[in-house]
């Protein structure tokens, strides 16, 4: 198995045991407020791929729009049920949220009756990590872009020149190739670079594996916003700690670049803890409104052009100051932010 391997096989081991894990009787999760928005399920067939099914769910919010679009790329392991406490929150306030499920990474991997137990649970996530699965699972995002601006329900809602994705674990890597990051192996290596992506929101990012991440991530010149936690960890990582999942944030340079890093915060937060039946930690509450509002905020600024908000953001390391620590790189706000550098960044 190879470094880049090992890399995702970190994130999906802790997914499938998750899902693999009994479900808690009682969610502690709070009851979400009265929303507008609906919620829409669905699914695309790509014919150019052998008939590869992409299944979808769609927040729409009220109203007529055209509303900006946010794509929303979940874990090895998980599904477009991911995220809901944090999808649904960018959807109550304007912007149509699609979350595609990855077929071949997502928890179908479970669905071939492989054991439950560790051993099982390696075999399963290894066999959603391959170049094949990979590749297929970066081709769903153009796909889908061109799915949502052609959908009878989806299109009329979709303001297709203002468009964000976003993205958990392997769900943030597929982010991070969808604005740039090269794939070793693929032809070119930034052939699944979407132009029409114009921010982007990376939640558990690694650092690349067997590539210089100044290289890896030199074709990225996208507005990000990057989130992880002191405890972002996962069995299999090859991050010595989890402030090496600062890595892309340390190495992008061209654009906007913010980073939110939580005390305590772990790997499964930035998911909603759905693989625990939506069973919470007493800290996740608060750190859950910190990601929400941040969020919001990004988009905000990148995808609605709200001036405010970007204003917000040049003052984020004073916001999260007592949650965490919050990070700045945009000559529009001034000095960066100083922060420790990684190992092996340049």
């Amino acid at each position: 198995m190879n470094r880049s391997a090992i890399c995702l096989l970190s994130a999906a081991v802790v997914a499938l045991a998750s899902m693999a894990a009994p479900a808690q009787a009682q969610s502690t999760a709070p009851a979400a407020a009265a929303s507008r928005v609906q919620v829409i399920y669905g699914a695309w067939t790509d014919a150019a791929r052998g008939g590869r099914v992409v299944p979808y769910k769609a927040y729409v919010p009220a109203g007529r729009g055209p509303f900006p679009v946010v794509v929303h790329s979940h874990g090895l392991g998980g599904s477009r049920e991911a995220s809901v406490f944090l999808l649904q929150a960018v959807a109550d306030a304007g912007f149509l949220v699609v979350c595609l499920q990855h077929a071949g990474s997502d928890s179908g991997l479970l669905a071939s009756g492989r054991p439950r137990d560790p051993a099982g649970l390696v075999a399963a996530a290894g066999a959603g990590i391959n170049q094949q699965a990979a590749q297929a699972r970066y081709g769903d995002l153009p796909f889908a872009l061109d799915q949502i601006g052609q959908d009878p329900v989806l299109g009329p809602k979709a303001d297709m020149a203002h468009v964000g994705m976003s993205g958990h674990s392997y769900g943030a890597l597929s982010t991070l190739v969808a604005t740039g990051q090269r794939v070793l192996g693929a032809s070119p290596p930034t052939r699944f670079a979407d132009p029409r992506i114009k921010a982007a929101i990376a939640y558990s990012p690694n650092k690349p594996r067997g590539d210089d991440p100044a290289t890896a991530f030199a074709a990225i010149k996208t507005p990000m916003l990057h989130f992880t936690g002191t405890a972002d960890v996962t069995p299999f990582d090859l991050e010595k700690t989890p402030f090496e999942r600062t890595t892309p944030f340390q190495a992008i340079t061209g654009a906007d670049q913010f980073l939110i890093v939580l005390d305590g915060a772990d790997h499964g937060l930035f998911g909603g803890r759905r693989g625990a039946g939506g069973v919470l930690k007493p800290t996740d509450p608060p750190q859950m409104e910190i990601v929400k509002a941040e969020t919001i905020r990004f988009w905000r600024a990148y995808l609605k052009g709200d001036k405010a908000a970007a204003a917000e953001l040049c003052a984020l390391p004073s916001r999260i100051a007592g949650a965490g620590d919050g990070y700045r790189k945009a000559a529009r706000c001034g000095p960066p932010t100083p922060i420790a550098p990684v190992a092996g960044l340049r």
